[in-house]
């Protein structure tokens, strides 16, 4: 099923890349805007039963926005929720559009946790690893007043949970000043199939103290907020705070303490 799924999908943007591709992206002209940066961040995952998820740091964190044709390469610093990082654009009007898209929704974890490390997690021992998801589906977008909305649905074609998950969120960038201010509001709605391969216990991962789970329909919600402000030519100081949480269900799993996480990072960065 999945491989048809895949090339049902591939056949619809090959022929539709004729019909409906935009014409002026249609030549050799590669767009691309980058900034590289140094950051401080300080992120609290939804936790995992006797494990670390805390996590306070400097990092590197990158922008990019690459275009090519009617394909496109978009990270944001901001986002630490995941989504579409790569896509092509089926359809382009004024306010509307339609693209494939691709990308990962999940973190990934294994029995000593979210983050690799010498020390075994007692409480998770025994459970396989679970693996980032890398879906693909199609997203409709929206450009109405000052706010973008996407709504995603996608399916994890290329992972191991053989589910899918609808996303929609909507954005609004405006001006404070010499600030310049981003921020989302979205929410996740995950098939069981794909939230249960990261939360739910196979028969052969149950003990005495981790009975068998099976996790059911689930839904998160998220907000994000993030505020650049130009320092010099070409330096930029940024901000920002992200807050997420699961449907309270999700802490009846044998292996999830707590159903929220949240992000706060500051740093400067160089726009090239």
């Amino acid at each position: 099923m999945k491989k048809i799924t895949i090339l049902l999908l591939c056949c619809f943007c090959f022929f539709s890349s004729y019909s409906q591709a935009d014409e002026h992206l249609e030549d050799d002209e590669l767009l691309w805007q980058f900034s590289l940066g140094t950051f401080w961040v300080d992120s609290t995952m939804a936790q995992l039963v006797g494990a670390e998820s805390h996590f306070s740091a400097p990092g590197l964190l990158i922008d990019a926005k690459i275009e090519y044709k009617n394909f496109y390469l978009n990270t944001h610093s901001g986002d630490f929720y995941g989504g579409s990082d790569l896509g092509y654009q089926l359809i382009i009007e004024n306010d509307w559009g339609v693209d494939v898209i691709m990308g990962s929704y999940q973190q990934p974890f294994n029995e000593n946790g979210y983050y690799d490390r010498d020390e075994e997690v007692h409480e998770l021992k025994g459970i396989k690893e679970r693996e980032a998801d890398l879906s693909l589906g199609f997203a409709y977008y929206l450009s109405h007043g000052k706010f973008q909305t996407v709504a995603e649905l996608v399916f994890d074609a290329f992972g191991e949970s053989d589910g899918w998950l609808f996303h929609l969120d909507t954005t609004r960038n405006f001006e404070l000043r010499n600030w310049d201010v981003w921020l989302n509001i979205g929410a996740n709605y995950y098939s069981s199939a794909f939230i249960d391969y990261y939360y739910g216990i196979d028969a052969d991962e149950a003990t005495a103290f981790r009975p068998e789970y099976v996790v059911g329909n689930t839904s998160s919600f998220y907000v994000q907020l993030q505020a650049d402000y130009p320092i010099a030519q070409s330096w930029v100081f940024s901000a920002g705070a992200s807050g997420f949480a699961y449907s309270s269900h999700i802490v009846e799993s044998p292996i999830v303490h707590s159903r929220d996480a949240r992000v706060v990072f500051m740093g400067v960065k160089y726009v090239f």
